[in-house]
């Protein structure tokens, strides 16, 4: 029985393996492709100049950002793929409650993450470029200093993974939240809840920069979704006993 679930893991890992070496090939193959839609997805950078362009200090550093990102992609499709299997392998194994709570957890994960990845394309980059770029606007005339921005590949490509891991982590935390918060009673949401907004607090000081204004959004927010679902609660309550 033992050698039986050893083959089963051997071989899933294999899977694991060959999907991971296959997908980078891929991914390093249409390596400018990706790096386009990266770069596209800052309209305010694009707007900046007629041809968009990336200086690099080091001869070996375009390789090594190609290879970063091929890497980067493929290791976000693996961990789709080991989730998967990882689901597969348990599930003959669990009750069927079991299983539809695994798999609902499994599907809130994706959910929130391709949430966070168009929330992250579509709204939070070019935003954050927009708004940091502005400065070197040579057609303000009442700007004394002219500032030009010469941007290195990496450190656009370091700037666009750091900024996908917090939005990712901050989705993430919101589903746990909900998964959580959905399967405590009313009452103990009441009780917990100085627990909870001290939570949030802390949550969101360690992912946001060091300034008062996002950790307070960040803060805001996550109690304003807290209550709302304790309202929803109560509706839904509401139209039951009525």
């Amino acid at each position: 029985m033992l050698y039986k679930y050893y083959n089963e893991i051997k071989n899933r890992i294999l899977v694991i393996i060959i999907c991971w070496i296959f997908s980078l090939t891929l991914c390093y193959i249409y390596k400018e492709a990706i790096l386009f839609m990266l770069i596209d997805s800052s309209n305010s950078f694009l707007s900046f100049n007629i041809k968009p362009h990336f200086i690099f200090t080091n001869i070996t550093e375009i390789f090594y950002v190609y290879l970063e990102l091929s890497v980067f992609i493929t290791n976000q499709i693996t961990i789709l793929i080991l989730l998967y299997q990882t689901l597969m392998f348990f599930s003959l194994g669990l009750y069927k409650f079991e299983y539809r709570k695994l798999k609902l957890s499994l599907q809130i994960f994706i959910i929130s993450w391709l949430v966070s990845t168009i929330l992250l394309y579509k709204i939070i980059i070019p935003f954050s470029w927009n708004f940091f770029l502005h400065f070197q606007n040579h057609l303000n005339t009442l700007q004394p200093i002219s500032f030009f921005f010469e941007a290195r590949l990496i450190e656009y490509f370091h700037y666009i993974t750091n900024l996908y891991y917090i939005c990712l982590i901050n989705c993430q935390f919101l589903a746990v939240l909900i998964i959580v918060l959905t399967s405590l009673s009313k009452q103990l949401k009441k009780t917990l809840r100085k627990l909870f907004y001290l939570m949030f607090v802390v949550f969101s000081t360690i992912i946001t920069p060091p300034d008062v204004l996002s950790q307070v959004g960040i803060s805001v927010g996550l109690i304003l979704i807290y209550e709302l679902l304790i309202l929803i609660e109560q509706i839904k309550i509401n139209m039951v006993t009525s």
